[in-house]
């Protein structure tokens, strides 16, 4: 059995820059005017890192701990100060700024099903601060979510995993009248790998996911399947014939939410949909002939 347990704490500083730092308005936008403030001080931040590890190969079990926590002093910050529909920004420092992100994972093994279970566990603190009209609005976001993931080797040639999390955000301002941002985020999703006959490997994978409580048109459900097919070829299995198909049910896309100090940002990304992809994959190693190990070769796209 192994254990272990890391601590280690750092700090550093960031230089305000040379533009930040320069009193000259900047007019180039009439309705967004910058301007730097000479009185800036540099930031300080203080960082503590903590991880642990547990790992029992014998009955295939293992524990994760991580919990990283940030504080910054001085933090550089825009002030916006508005008149009718001019904005002028200026840098200012701040105190108070903390970011605290954790992990937990529990993995062991579900024998009936021949398998091994993960469970893991994420959650994230940030408080923000943004300078409005000398008024400072401080932003406070949770992020959390559980995860869980089934491995399972039915057989010598054929493994399956399951695997499903969701992910809960909340962003709450201080200023009066500012909205505040609430989502969920789910994903589900199940990948088989299959070893044929006559050295064929056979592959798919299928995620789910799905988003809540954004802004109208952004609450997409999307399902994105990819599959491949491949062949070892040559000598010592050295050479690797696959081909792939991303996207098969040609439904893919992004969305994104972006919470800041003081605007809220759905994003909505048109990504690359469905295409097939043609490899072939060359091993140096005689030993590394499996699927994946090769370390060289050549692709060709088709849409």
């Amino acid at each position: 059995r192994y254990r272990n347990l890391v601590m280690n704490y750092t700090t550093s500083t960031n230089q305000p820059t040379a533009q930040q730092l320069q009193p000259v308005p900047d007019n180039t936008n009439p309705l967004n005017i910058k301007v730097g403030n000479p009185d800036l001080q540099q930031e300080y931040t203080h960082q503590v890192n903590m991880h642990f590890s547990s790992v029992n190969p014998f009955q295939n079990k293992n524990l994760f701990f991580f919990l990283n926590f940030t504080r910054t002093d001085n933090k550089i910050v825009n002030q916006d100060d508005f008149a009718g529909v001019v904005k002028t920004s200026k840098p200012v420092n701040v105190n108070g700024i903390y970011n605290i992100v954790g992990d937990i994972s529990v993995g062991f093994p579900v024998r009936p099903l021949k398998g091994t279970l993960n469970i893991s566990s994420n959650a994230m603190y940030v408080l923000n601060k943004q300078v409005v009209n000398k008024v400072i609005n401080t932003s406070k976001t949770i992020s959390m979510g559980p995860n869980i993931r089934l491995d399972m080797g039915l057989t010598e040639n054929l493994s399956i995993n399951l695997n499903g999390g969701l992910n809960f955000n909340h962003t709450v301002y201080t200023l009066a009248g500012a909205n505040q941002a609430k989502y969920i985020s789910q994903n589900y999703g199940t990948e088989i790998e299959w070893q044929l006959p006559s050295k064929f490997y056979f592959a798919t994978d299928f995620n789910y996911f799905i988003n809540n409580q954004l802004a109208s048109g952004f609450n997409a459900k999307v399902p994105l399947w990819n599959a491949s097919i491949s062949r070892q070829v040559l000598k010592y299995n050295r050479g690797q014939l696959k081909l792939r198909v991303y996207d098969l049910m040609n439904q893919n896309l992004g969305i994104s939410r972006n919470s800041n100090q003081n605007y809220i940002e759905d994003m909505r990304q048109v990504n690359l949909k469905r295409f097939f992809l043609l490899s072939f994959t060359y091993s140096l190693n005689k030993a590394a002939s499996a699927p994946g190990g090769a370390v060289t070769g050549m692709k060709m796209m088709v849409r």
